[in-house]
């Protein structure tokens, strides 16, 4: 059901019952919109008040449902600031299905940053308390932290998918704008990820943004697709490995078209693609399913995500002799700005 509204937020799906569904949903997300003026009047008459952190805060977030690159980004600066000698925490809500331990983005990020604390939990500012009583930090990263008022934070960075920047401009539930564009003012910085996917592009987002905000820091950034992993065997593979392979991709991410371009521009052939809903939580059915169409059709590599793969890991019991499940690891790369980007983040921490 979830997957269903979502691809009617993002047009997919189109007939005369949908189009008078997506008037009542236009509805409901001009009252969404109208809370989250309210909150926001709230906190700027400091009826709400916001919480401080006795050390700096940098928030990495967006303005869109879906995927967009925080997570990479984060794990990005937490290890330039780790290779200049500072120490940081990161702080994320965790987005976690009932009776299920596991946070995909969370588990993705203490995986890369094995010696960064990875903090998951719903009160963020009550969990880096917490931490302060018998541990120190030099900085917190606040994941998907842009519409998190609660919290006050030193620096807001905005990350923009490039191939998807507002969907169809609506809020949700009629589209995937968390907020009108016009709360882009906010930010401090903006990263623009995934620019080689939408080259023609960049140039009509950075007017776009000159337009809402001026002439604010704007970061371009790549998805660079650096090794394979089997999550069976732990064994790596060259990402050319996928060249000329007939694959089947497996992701539950906020954009699942990028994944697969990203898997077309290094040759893989594919055959079909389950796309699930951003943080779906899979069953056995699922996996039997893919497996399924996997072996009517003799495809002998599964691809998925990193973040995925912390969520598939507990049904590989199920993968069979022949079929390889591999996850496919990203790492993000600024391509214009990053000196820039990182001054800005370092002055921070000088001043």
């Amino acid at each position: 059901m979830k997957n269903f509204f979502y691809r009617v937020a993002t047009d997919q799906i189109d007939s005369w019952p949908i189009k008078i569904l997506k008037i009542v949903l236009w509805v409901l997300s001009c009252i969404y919109g109208c809370g989250v003026a309210i909150v926001k009047l709230l906190y700027r008459m400091e009826i709400l008040k916001q919480q401080r952190l006795p050390k700096p805060v940098i928030s990495i977030g967006n303005i869109t449902l879906g995927g967009v690159g925080k997570t990479p980004l984060i794990e990005y600066v937490a290890l330039a600031l780790r290779a200049q000698g500072f120490r940081s925490v990161i702080l994320t809500r965790g987005y976690m299905a009932k009776n299920t331990p596991v946070s995909d983005e969370a588990e993705m990020l203490r995986k890369s940053l094995r010696s960064i604390p990875v903090l998951a939990g719903k009160d963020r500012f009550k969990n880096a308390q917490e931490f302060l009583v018998n541990n120190s930090t030099d900085i917190f990263l606040l994941d998907d932290g842009f519409q998190h008022w609660r919290l006050f934070r030193d620096m807001d960075i905005a990350v923009i998918d490039a191939t998807d920047p507002w969907g169809n401009r609506h809020l949700i539930p009629r589209g995937i704008l968390r907020e009108p564009l016009n709360a882009l003012k906010r930010a401090d910085i903006f990263v623009l990820t995934k620019t080689d996917l939408a080259r023609s592009s960049v140039v009509v987002i950075r007017d776009q943004f000159k337009s809402i905000v001026g002439s604010k820091l704007v970061v371009e950034a790549i998805h660079e697709p650096t090794v394979l992993i089997d999550l069976k065997t732990h064994q790596t593979s060259d990402v050319s490995s996928v060249s000329g392979q007939r694959v089947c991709l497996v992701c539950s991410i906020g954009n699942p078209k990028s994944f697969e371009d990203t898997l077309i521009g290094l040759g893989a052939s594919i055959q079909e693609h389950f796309a699930f809903l951003d943080h779906y939580v899979y069953t056995e059915e699922d996996i039997k399913e893919i497996l399924r169409y996997c072996k009517g059709h003799q495809i002998k590599m599964i691809v998925t995500t990193q973040k995925d793969a912390a969520k598939l890991g507990e049904f590989l019991s199920l993968i069979e002799e022949g079929i390889s499940l591999v996850s496919l690891q990203i790492n993000i790369v600024l391509v214009k700005e990053k000196e820039a980007f990182l001054e800005r983040i370092n002055h921070l921490l000088h001043r």
